[in-house]
């Protein structure tokens, strides 16, 4: 069976000047192990993912909205694009990328170094919700959303991830529970 990876991918919805919404897919791409070939990217690659498929990885290159897998998520946004527009754009386009707001400095000049190196010719990421990024910026080539529609899917992502280390270090699943709690009082 094809691998997947443990991220919960990412929604990413892609709009054109002009035409309005043109892509609504997951963040996942499907890859031979052997060689890195990109097979598919979205559906096609979540199809991929359930199918008994030897040398096929199937990952999100992002973890919660943001660059975890840097190759990956370029040669996924580089797929995405030759979807839509074939495999050559005729001029570098202005993206924007809509993003939910706690962006690091890190992980922004990640994304803005992966739309240049799929070929952007200007980059602005707009930290908000879709509808403000759409009321705000009206100077684009090509906008692109990338956000998760089930936020607790990203919720429960790190909580498996904290009862991993809980577990690691010794820590029993009704202690994290407490110190959730205690937490959750001082909110």
């Amino acid at each position: 069976m094809a691998e997947i990876n443990s991220y919960e991918p990412a929604d990413i919805e892609i709009y054109l000047k002009e035409k309005g919404m043109v892509f609504k897919e997951k963040s996942l791409i499907a890859f031979t192990r052997s060689d890195g070939k990109i097979l598919a990217v979205g559906k096609e690659a979540e199809e991929m993912a359930g199918k008994e498929i030897k040398g096929i990885q199937v990952i999100s290159p992002l973890r919660q909205g943001m660059i975890a897998d840097y190759a990956a998520a370029v040669g996924m946004f580089q797929q995405m694009m030759n979807k839509i527009w074939g495999k050559r754009l005729l001029r570098r386009p202005h993206i924007v990328v809509c993003i939910h707001t706690g962006i690091t400095e890190v992980e922004k000049k990640a994304l803005e170094d992966a739309m240049y190196q799929m070929g952007a010719k200007e980059i602005t990421i707009h930290e908000g919700a879709l509808e403000e990024c759409m009321e705000e910026i009206r100077a684009y080539d090509v906008l692109i959303s990338i956000s998760k529609n089930e936020p607790e899917k990203y919720i429960s992502e790190e909580l498996v991830n904290i009862l991993k280390y809980a577990g690691q270090q010794g820590i029993p699943a009704a202690r994290v529970e407490e110190l959730l709690r205690e937490k959750e009082e001082r909110i």
